[in-house]
């Protein structure tokens, strides 16, 4: 147990170095440039490289604008023209060739987004429509689709709730003769280790997709349902949700993690609680001509004026044959802050809690394309912070904030990025809370490995978004990994390797 009054003396030992390794096949992770775009939320989110003009994309949502980064000299990088928005509220962006795409979310709840695509060397050359609230977005690896997730979040009273959904644009024809296809979930119901989260909601309309990813032969797309707990398949040439895929639960009954952020202290215990995967970004692999899904597990809830799940441990009815101890549980310093769910956990349907749900899994998984679980990290991310940087253990942001998500998400696994270097696949997964960055060798899907940590400068804050760049399209020769920091507004470029 690690105390906090001696977490500042660790500090200063960790904050010296950026890289711990751990195996001979360690991969190192070394800053050799950054660029401040704003100053503070909202001016570096989302990211993608164009090799082409070695430039990042950059979505700026507060100058509604997707900034160009030139990293030819990566030492030194430099702003370009922006691609204007017209201001506005951009969510995401993806790139394939000359191509520039980005996703709008209106002001309205119910109102439709819009996609607009770009000419790096030409300016906008087209609109399209999408569902409500686009908030991810991708091209399929020949380019020929562009498929957007719409979340299709309620209105903070919730008298609006629009569907989630996905529009599929085929851009087969040229982008001023695209195929635009707006793709329903009407029709399923709630999948088999999946949710619904508000009770009496179909399942269309609670759904709030996320995050997208082809598969390599550009045929299906996977698409993360958080909140859902739950995995949309996208049949791209039918043009329709295939099916839905739940995603189940984890037992911390045979982990360990620290669900309380009064007991001042680093404190891994097993509990009786079930997490949800509840994943925000995805990626997707291929070994063997077999298609793997990789999460980061967030977790998220609904969590609104109009309508809210959340409520603490503490506040919940115990069924007292099922936890015997809630007394114990149910104090501050054990179980009583963690942030559950009100919708479930009421198994025979007589008042009172016979299960407990953790919003997301604090991990990161691999998943065959059907949704079984092949892969999970456990509880690695929570003890390698806490062994190698425990001033900042389940903080939110710096030092100050130590172990203070412990009671809501941990770490908050949510940028992922996928990368090949010398015929391995490795996974980059970014902690939102404490910036952690993580690096798996993940070319057994069955048995990968971490190569590598990083906890970057105090300059940055908050990776939100993760691209890796292969060393034929790197301006150094080298691979690199580049990462936008949210909180800070601030993009950062990794040489990565052994």
């Amino acid at each position: 147990m690690i105390r906090q009054k001696n977490i500042k003396v660790a500090f200063m030992a960790t904050s010296l170095s950026l890289f711990t390794a751990y195996s001979a096949n360690a991969l190192e992770m070394k800053e050799i440039g950054n660029f401040k775009i704003g100053d503070g939320e909202g001016y570096a989110e989302m990211l993608r490289y164009h090799a082409p003009s070695k430039s990042l994309m950059v979505t700026a949502s507060e100058t509604g604008t997707i900034e160009r980064l030139s990293i030819k000299d990566a030492a030194n990088i430099t702003k370009m023209e922006a691609l204007d928005l017209s201001g506005g509220n951009v969510t995401a962006v993806a790139v394939h060739g000359a191509m520039v795409a980005a996703s709008i979310k209106a002001d309205a709840a119910d109102a439709a987004g819009m996609v607009k695509l770009f000419d790096v060397n030409a300016g906008e050359i087209a609109t399209y429509t999408t569902g409500a609230l686009p908030d991810n977005l991708a091209f399929s690896p020949d380019g020929r689709y562009l498929l957007t997730a719409n979340e299709g979040e309620p209105s903070d009273d919730y008298s609006v709730d629009p569907e989630g959904s996905f529009t599929l644009i085929d851009l087969k024809s040229g982008p001023k003769n695209a195929t635009v296809t707006q793709l329903s979930l009407n029709g399923f119901n709630t999948p088999r280790g999946g949710r619904t989260v508000k009770p009496g909601a179909n399942f269309a309309a609670d759904a709030e997709p996320e995050y997208v990813a082809f598969d390599a032969r550009g045929k299906t797309a996977y698409v993360t349902l958080q909140e859902n707990n739950s995995v949309a398949v996208i049949d791209i040439e039918k043009a329709e949700v295939a099916g839905i895929v739940g995603l189940g639960v984890k037992n911390v009954s045979r982990t360990s993690h620290d669900m309380s952020n009064k007991d001042n202290a680093i404190n891994m215990k097993r509990w009786p609680v079930l997490m949800m995967y509840q994943p925000d970004a995805i990626a997707t692999y291929e070994v063997n001509g077999a298609t793997y899904l990789v999460t980061a597990n967030e977790g998220d809830a609904k969590d609104y004026d109009g309508f809210s799940e959340e409520t603490r441990v503490a506040k919940l009815t115990l069924d007292k044959t099922m936890f015997p101890n809630a007394d114990m549980l149910q104090k501050p310093e054990n179980l009583g802050r963690l942030k559950t769910t009100t919708t479930m956990g009421d198994t025979d349907g007589d008042g009172d809690h016979d299960m407990i749900y953790a919003y997301g899994g604090r991990s990161f998984s691999i998943w065959g394309a059907d949704g079984t679980l092949v892969f999970d990290s456990g509880n690695a991310f929570e003890n390698i912070i806490a062994s190698r940087s425990p001033e900042v253990f389940n903080a939110n942001g710096g030092s100050s904030e130590f172990d203070d998500r412990s009671d809501d998400k941990g770490p908050e696994p949510e940028a992922l990025a996928l990368g090949k270097m010398d015929g391995r696949t490795y996974a980059f997964i970014g902690m939102e809370r404490n910036n952690a960055i993580f690096a798996y060798d993940i070319t057994l899907p069955s048995d990968p490995h971490m190569v590598g940590y990083m906890m970057p400068s105090e300059a940055h804050n908050s990776p939100e978004g993760l691209e890796f760049i292969a060393a034929k399209d790197s301006p150094t020769g080298k691979p690199l990994l580049a990462v936008a920091y949210e909180m800070t507004g601030t993009v950062a470029l990794y040489e990565v390797h052994k």
